[in-house]
């Protein structure tokens, strides 16, 4: 088994080029199992998946799970809580963001909720939350990297275009927008509290 999982969401748009097992969440199983790709789960409410798709979602992965459509949790949630306790230490969410935006809000959430473990991605974004400690960071094609938090934090930045040191942020701030790696690699150290990290580009890759 991999350490990482990739869980594809509804309107995927493309996969991370990582070593990782596969998930499919509701549409985003059709997705994985309409290009061929073997899953270890298919888990969701399915509301969004035709009937007559089933059958080939279920021909493309290990196990199927299919939730009450009345339930307390999103089904990337569902899916990212059952890819925690099968074992993966790093879940990718494959989605496209900026679609249904109290989606995305959510799954903005999640990536706070289990820093370090959940990753948000789509071709233009990479998304994580990062807690204290020293962290290298990779630049990876992407052109900006931006810094928030929802309560206060500390922040060092190393290797930006725009460099920090022990900085205070909170809610309200956001000139921590826009920033640039300027090698191959920056260090974020979180001295207090957790931030959101978003590296993103301007352009999308190539959808699949």
């Amino acid at each position: 088994m991999s350490v990482n999982a990739v869980i594809a969401l509804k309107l995927c748009d493309g996969l991370p080029e990582i070593d990782a097992d596969y998930i499919g969440a509701d549409a985003g199983a059709l997705w994985l199992a309409e290009r061929g790709i073997h899953m270890r789960l298919a888990i969701g409410d399915f509301d969004s998946v035709h009937p007559e798709d089933m059958e080939l979602i279920r021909r493309h992965a290990e196990e199927v799970i299919v939730l009450n459509p009345i339930k307390n949790d999103s089904d990337s949630e569902s899916a990212l809580r059952h890819a925690l306790a099968m074992g993966y230490e790093k879940v990718w969410l494959a989605c496209r963001m900026g679609g249904r935006m109290d989606h995305t809000w959510v799954n903005f959430r999640l990536a706070m909720m289990f820093p370090g473990q959940a990753v948000l991605y789509d071709s233009a974004n990479r998304i994580m939350a990062y807690t204290e400690g020293r962290h290298v960071i990779g630049k990876d094609g992407y052109a900006f990297f931006s810094v928030f938090a929802d309560e206060r934090a500390c922040i060092s930045l190393e290797g930006m275009k725009y460099p920090l040191r022990e900085a205070v942020i909170g809610r309200n701030d956001i000139y921590t927008v826009s920033n640039e790696i300027e090698q191959e690699e920056g260090v974020l150290t979180v001295h207090e509290g957790t931030v959101l990290v978003m590296q993103c580009s301007d352009r999308r890759k190539k959808d699949d």
